[in-house]
């Protein structure tokens, strides 16, 4: 995407690589945004999923791409977490990527299925310790699903006992069917299943605007709590800046379409476009985060 202008003809496609399974938020939301790319570069714009190792397959398909600006990744921020589980990345979370842009923001819930007796945050600590143990959810480690849980117990002094899943499918059949009794999820999943799922609060402090009338953990009790899922677009390091730039025009752009059409709000996500530079300053501040929560909690890299 060497320009901000259409030209006549087409260009070669960009490959967009999305390091989770199909129908993730993250998935739906490149696939949201990628027509409008595609209209404004005069280019094909090609989603592809490669997941797998909790994001790290995809990342590093597109850390070891030529950097042209033909391959890019559509990413989460749970990803920047990475390094404090893994000892040997084979590659940075933050120097082998060159931020585009932020394209918005979530919010995740704490649910229950509709078996477990519990209405609310202190009627599920309580559950918990009285049955130590109990099973949840996780489609892969250093995932939201997984980083919250471990926030919530660590905040709550309870004991939950971690099942991943290579995907969120799986985790999220289980959990309907009541096997497994609770997990995160975003905040429109949960909403779409609430003849089943009981939702306790939401993960970000802040009142979400898509889903006003859910409280958020923060206002009950678990005070400080505030995990918010961002999304963004990167491309290999050494991608020139005159490219990041048209990319992060024409992204930025392509949002404002994405929204206008309701796609975005369908998908659980609240566009914030902005800067390179303002992906840059966020990524690092979360990095840094997740390596203050999880020192906090004696997590360290295996």
């Amino acid at each position: 995407m060497a320009s901000t202008a259409p030209r006549p003809g087409m260009g070669h496609p960009v490959r967009i690589l999305v390091p989770q399974t199909a129908g993730t938020t993250n998935d739906l939301l490149a696939r949201a945004i990628a027509p409008g790319l595609a209209a404004l570069a005069n280019r094909p714009c090609l989603v592809e999923n490669r997941e797998g190792a909790s994001g790290m397959l995809g990342m590093d398909a597109v850390a070891k791409s030529t950097p042209d600006g033909l391959t890019l990744l559509n990413n989460v921020s749970n990803t920047l977490s990475l390094p404090y589980f893994y000892k040997h990345l084979p590659f940075d979370v933050l120097a082998d990527f060159e931020p585009i842009g932020i394209e918005g923001y979530g919010n995740h819930a704490l649910v229950v299925h509709h078996s477990l007796p519990v209405e609310n945050l202190r009627d599920f600590i309580a559950y918990a310790n009285a049955h130590p143990g109990m099973e949840y959810a996780a489609p892969g480690l250093a995932t939201h699903h997984h980083l919250c849980m471990a926030m919530i117990q660590a905040m709550t002094g309870i004991r939950l006992e971690r099942v991943l899943y290579k995907g969120s499918a799986g985790a999220v059949a289980d959990l309907l069917s009541g096997q497994i009794k609770t997990m995160i999820l975003p905040m429109q999943i949960a909403a779409a299943h609430t003849e089943t799922l009981r939702i306790l609060g939401g993960t970000r402090m802040a009142p979400f605007p898509l889903y006003p009338d859910v409280p958020s953990l923060h206002q009950q009790g678990l005070a400080g709590f505030d995990v918010e899922p961002w999304f963004a677009l990167w491309a290999p390091r050494g991608t020139a800046r005159q490219a990041i730039d048209a990319c992060n025009a024409l992204l930025n752009e392509a949002i404002g379409l994405a929204d206008a059409s309701g796609r975005l709000a369908r998908h659980g996500v609240v566009p914030t476009p902005g800067s390179p530079d303002d992906l840059k300053r966020k990524a690092h501040a979360e990095h840094r985060l997740w390596g203050e929560v999880l020192g906090k909690l004696r997590i360290s890299p295996e």
